[in-house]
Order: C-alpha cells, then structure tokens, then sequence
C-alpha cells in the first residue's frame, strides 16, 4: 500500500503544488512584518503562511538572513508616487518625509540593511527619483551628486537614530526639560552661548528633522539660482 503524507514523512503542502518563488516568499514575509514584527519572522512561520514546508525555502533563499536583507531592500527601495501638479518644494520635503518614516516603519530591518552595499536595484531607483528631482530644480550632475549625498546623509542619520533607539528609552535623552534648566543654570562666563541656547536645545525630533529638510531646499534653491548666473562647465569642478 502507498504511504500518505504523515506516514512517509512528505509535507501535506509542498512547493511543487503551490508554486513558490521568490517574490511571493517576499509578499509573505511583508505581511508577517507588517502584522507580527520582524521578530516574528521565522522561516517556520512563513512556511506555514505559504502552505509550504519551510524547507522548500531554502531553494529560492539561502538562508533567512539573505531573506531579512531582501526584505529590507523591497521595503526600503520602495518609493512614493510624488503628485506631479505639486510645488517642486512640497514634493522635496515629502519625499524626504517618506525616507525617514520607512526606518520609522521597519526599525530592525533598516539597521539590518544599513550593514549592506548601497548598490542595489531599490535603491539605484531611489537615487534616480531623488537626483531627478534636483535636476528639475535646475541643479547640474555636479551639483546633484554633492547635494545628494548631503539628503543621504540627513535621511539615514536621522533614521538609523530612530531605528537604534526604538524600544530602548535608556538611548533617548529623557526630561528634556529638566536638562535645558540645568545647561541655563551654568556658569554663563564660561559657557555664554550654551546658557543663551538652552532653552531652545533638543527640540522635538520630528520638528529638527523637517527644520533641515528646508534648509535643504533653501541650499537647492539659492545653488539653482546661483548655478542659473554662472553655470558650471561641463565635466568641471564646481564652487
């Protein structure tokens, strides 16, 4: 007599009935991450998500950390439709809006991909979208390559920040307050900038991050104008 599935040790679903690859593996895991956490994701309980032994993962992932990263770069590589009938500044600040809030999204996954080459096809088509729009503000590929790395460095800063500290209030600075009351209390001989400052140190993170969103438009807009005088010379250094 033939043996059944729990007899001969053969899954009940396996991947020649259900069809796996990798994108739908990838659809799975989002939806195990966006519900449970990332913490939840095992190959285990994806497999069971599938209808699938977990073992047939291993034919399309070599292990779950190449998944993780996978994972990291579809989420993080993932655009937002920018609405084209907006103001050119309205578009910059959302799109760097929607940077920080992808770490914000996925904390463990953002610290995760932050330990991998920045050469990937989510993100080369992120650098695309972003370098397209300073060069619809008038900036030459000079001008776009600097100030990009100026938005890389604003975004993922501030977003590794959010991502390290999420969950662990020992890393944030707490009673605020209480802080700026004792730098104003200080010898104002010695530290007269600091005490001057105090009050306004250590603003809302949301409100510091949206304050240098538009310093960086200011700095986009003011080199357009000033690139639009006196244009730089094709291939050369610019000022």
């Amino acid at each position: 007599m033939p043996q059944d599935a729990a007899t001969s040790g053969a899954p009940a679903a396996d991947e020649g009935r259900i069809r796996l690859d990798r994108d739908r593996i990838l659809a799975a895991a989002e939806a195990i991450a966006a519900s449970e956490g990332v913490g939840k994701l095992t190959m285990r309980r994806l497999g069971a998500e599938l209808g699938a032994d977990p073992t047939a993962l291993y034919r399309h992932f070599r292990n779950k950390d190449e998944l993780l990263i996978e994972l990291a770069d579809r989420l993080f590589g993932r655009g937002m439709e920018l609405d084209p009938a907006l103001p050119w500044r309205e578009r910059f600040r959302l799109q760097l809006r929607h940077g920080l809030d992808r770490y914000r999204a996925h904390p463990d996954l953002a610290v995760l991909l932050a330990q991998q080459p920045d050469d990937t096809p989510s993100l080369r088509r992120l650098m695309e979208q972003a370098l397209a729009l300073l060069a619809e503000a008038g900036l030459a590929p000079q001008d776009q390559g600097r100030i990009y790395q100026v938005i890389e460095n604003h975004v993922v800063g501030a977003g590794l920040y959010y991502a390290f500290t999420e969950g662990r209030p020992e890393l944030r600075l707490e009673d605020l307050p209480a802080l700026r009351r004792s730098l104003a209390l200080l010898p104002a001989q010695e530290f007269p900038h600091l005490t001057a400052a105090a009050p306004h140190l250590f603003p809302d993170l949301d409100e510091a991050y949206d304050f240098g969103s538009e310093m960086i438009a200011d700095a986009v807009e003011r080199l357009a104008r000033d690139r639009a005088k006196d244009p730089p010379h094709p291939g050369g250094e610019t000022t």
